[in-house]
């Protein structure tokens, strides 16, 4: 891959990977955050894009930029199916087509070279979904053949929720390792072990000091679980096997849950999305399988009383702790990985070695966990 010409921004991490990977599909947005009537301008992939709904209300996404004069889309108007600027009012389609050039007669072909780049959009499961890259290059698969099965199921209810992190996105994707919550996340997500019935979980009553950690090797790679100094389990909520792998191109972790005793299990999906070297936006899908009314309305109620809280808690403290770590070149140049952060290794080659390959006009498929090409024993900087 004659990766060794490339300049890095940090150890491991060719320049322009600190923004993402292109040429995936995206949730850029919650459907709720995408109003009727008006574009909305956001960040992500270090390219500012602007969003807006027809009258259909299906979401349309362009590059943030009028190729007349180069203002921003996002200040101007929508006009029926069509977005217009507001420096000069040329109108443009949700294909980023020229439909309208105010000086010139209704129907006028536009001028060459006048033309918004446009990139497909979709609405599923409660997100506004973005291809974002080169659609000539890299044709974009049908979204629904890409998104997890809870998008697409009818079974399963689904929850969204969106924040943003000042750190890099691939700083947030170190910070999902599977072994961290026990201790970080001690007093969120360990619970007594008592059947729920309703109303906030009571929390585990081990003291913090005598809580120790329970290295498990799985399909899905190392898990940590909480366990007292004798060796019992305490409650926080990890399924050990899910038979989903945990890292999915190109920024999705998946954790499965058994909120609290006597709850069915739920999936939790993590996007972390780059915005720019600096910002992440961290967008998850949590799902639970309930075919019928009365599964249903014990879902909703786990849902607000313990995992929305809990989640809510989890991932504050986990944008803490990456904020923590600095810059990326920082984190990456001063850490010293452990035994238990083989899985992160693997992920980041993983991610690395996905991004070299578009350089060779290839590309692993959306969705893919593909094993990065290591070299053998190779292995992180550290035992232990």
């Amino acid at each position: 891959m004659q990766s060794e010409t490339i300049p890095e921004v940090a150890p491991g991490v060719p320049a322009g990977l600190e923004l993402g990977l292109r040429n995936y599909w995206y949730p850029i947005l919650m459907s709720s955050e995408l109003p009727s009537g008006r574009p909305l301008g956001v960040r992500r992939l270090g390219e500012d894009l602007v969003a807006w709904r027809d009258q259909s209300g299906q979401p349309h996404v362009l590059v943030d930029r009028c190729p007349h004069r180069t203002a921003k889309l996002s200040l101007g108007r929508v006009m029926g199916d069509n977005l217009q600027c507001a420096y000069h009012g040329l109108r443009f389609d949700g294909q980023g087509q020229c439909v309208l050039v105010p000086w010139e007669p209704d129907g006028s072909a536009a001028p060459d070279g006048i033309c918004a780049q446009a990139y497909p959009a979709e609405e599923l499961a409660g997100l506004i979904w973005a291809y974002v890259g080169d659609v000539a290059a890299f044709p974009p698969p049908p979204l629904r053949e890409v998104v997890p099965e809870e998008a697409i199921n009818d079974e399963y209810v689904c929850y969204t929720m969106t924040e943003h992190w000042h750190t890099n996105w691939l700083l947030g994707l170190d910070g999902t390792d599977r072994y961290h919550a026990t201790v970080l996340h001690a007093e969120i997500q360990a619970v007594a072990n008592e059947t729920w019935t309703g109303g906030p979980a009571k929390p585990a009553q081990v003291p913090l000091a005598d809580r120790r950690i329970k290295l498990v090797d799985t399909p899905e790679g190392v898990r940590g679980f909480s366990i007292d100094i004798h060796g019992n389990p305490i409650h926080t909520g990890h399924v050990k096997e899910t038979g989903i792998p945990y890292f999915q191109l190109p920024c999705m972790v998946t954790n499965e849950f058994v909120a609290v005793p006597g709850a069915d299990p739920y999936r939790n999906r993590l996007y972390l999305i780059p915005v720019d070297a600096d910002h992440t936006q961290a967008t998850r899908l949590i799902a639970q399988r309930a075919p019928t009314p009365e599964i249903r309305a014990r879902w909703a109620q786990l849902y607000e009383d313990v995992v929305k809280p809990r989640t809510l808690g989890v991932s504050a403290q986990d944008a803490v702790m990456c904020e923590s770590q600095g810059s990326l070149a920082y984190a990456r140049t001063h850490e010293h990985l452990l035994r238990p952060d083989a899985d992160i290794y693997r992920m980041r080659q993983q991610i690395r070695a996905a991004f070299l390959l578009q350089r060779q006009g290839k590309r692993y498929e959306p969705g893919a966990a593909a094993a990065a090409p290591v070299a053998a024993g190779a292995a992180p900087n550290g035992e232990g």
